[in-house]
């Protein structure tokens, strides 16, 4: 009895190999193989609320055997080696995908977003930076605003723009 108990507790937390995912349902499920020979279907994935992944074949994930029962696996965290961005000074802390895109809190108290392109679909945007810059070009589907008005130097008010 005492040696079933010792070995199911030697069993109880494991590390695998992510094979499969299907993230169609309520949890993500996982296809992994564990220990020697082992593979398990329909692993769950916990994640943290708020955030979600979908990680590159052959990732990490850290099993926990509920009750001890290897037939009752849980995913309860998934890393991959390969993409992870490595480097973060002490304090900082990202948010990345396995196809390049990086948005790394640092020790300065930026965010910096590495992409290709940022998308915003929001109803509205208020920018209160007291500097703001820009590179590039810049086209707007709809004009600028014509009410833009300021005093002039001599204390006069400007006109309306013209288009």
């Amino acid at each position: 009895m005492m040696h079933r108990l010792a070995q199911r507790m030697r069993l109880m937390v494991a590390r695998g190999v992510v094979n499969l995912i299907n993230d169609a349902g309520g949890l993500q499920t996982l296809q992994i193989d564990g220990l020697d020979g082992e593979t398990r279907d329909d692993v769950e994935r916990v994640q943290n609320f708020g955030h979600t992944s979908h990680p590159p074949k052959g990732s990490t994930p850290i099993l926990v055997a509920v009750a001890g029962s290897r037939d009752h696996l849980v995913a309860v965290a998934v890393d991959n080696e390969d993409v992870r961005p490595k480097d973060l000074a002490e304090g900082e802390s990202a948010t990345y995908n396995a196809h390049g895109v990086l948005f790394v809190f640092d020790k300065e108290g930026n965010a910096v977003l590495t992409a290709k392109k940022l998308i915003l679909n929001i109803d509205e945007l208020q920018n209160g930076a007291a500097t703001s810059m820009h590179a590039g070009t810049s086209s707007f589907d709809n004009p600028i605003s014509d009410n833009h008005r300021h005093t002039e130097h001599d204390g006069g008010e400007t006109g309306t723009p013209h288009a």
